[in-house]
């Protein structure tokens, strides 16, 4: 995965997009040691050339310093794992939601392909639930949001 197939999956959108210019390498970093993960994959390629995107309606946190708290994946997850019931885990990292309170998510817990999955957090079960799978990776993800979206368009 490359940034370039970040670029072919949004040129396909035929709606409104937003983006940063990419997060520095000191912003990744700290998040993760905040966080206490590692990024990998599309999903660091994506920061690392995006920082942030809105694609249509949808935003996807991500990091600069110029963005609102609410828009950060760190301040989010610390919400999210500290102040929010049920409490994300610690292997779980937001970077959207759904607009209904749940949470679609990096599943740090392992990396498959050089990939982390995505999972499914729903705010509405308990704290021992079982994250559901929505992608392999966030370059799949991004595919499903942009393909959503093009048919709300």
């Amino acid at each position: 995965m490359t940034s370039k197939a970040i670029a072919a999956i949004l040129s396909d959108f035929r709606g409104d997009i937003e983006h940063g210019h990419g997060a520095t390498f000191e912003e990744i970093s700290n998040c993760e040691q905040v966080l206490g993960i590692q990024f990998v994959g599309s999903f660091a390629d994506y920061l690392h050339t995006y920082g942030w995107l809105n694609v249509g309606s949808s935003e996807i946190y991500g990091l600069a310093s110029d963005l609102e708290k609410w828009q950060r994946i760190t301040e989010n997850t610390l919400s999210e794992r500290q102040e929010m019931y049920p409490p994300l885990p610690s292997f779980l990292v937001t970077f959207f939601n759904d607009g209904f309170g749940n949470q679609h998510c990096l599943d740090a817990r392992q990396t498959i392909d050089g990939e982390h999955q995505i999972v499914f957090w729903n705010h509405e079960l308990g704290p021992d639930q079982s994250p559901e799978l929505i992608a392999g990776s966030f370059e799949e993800w991004l595919r499903l949001l942009v393909a959503s979206e093009q048919e709300d368009a």
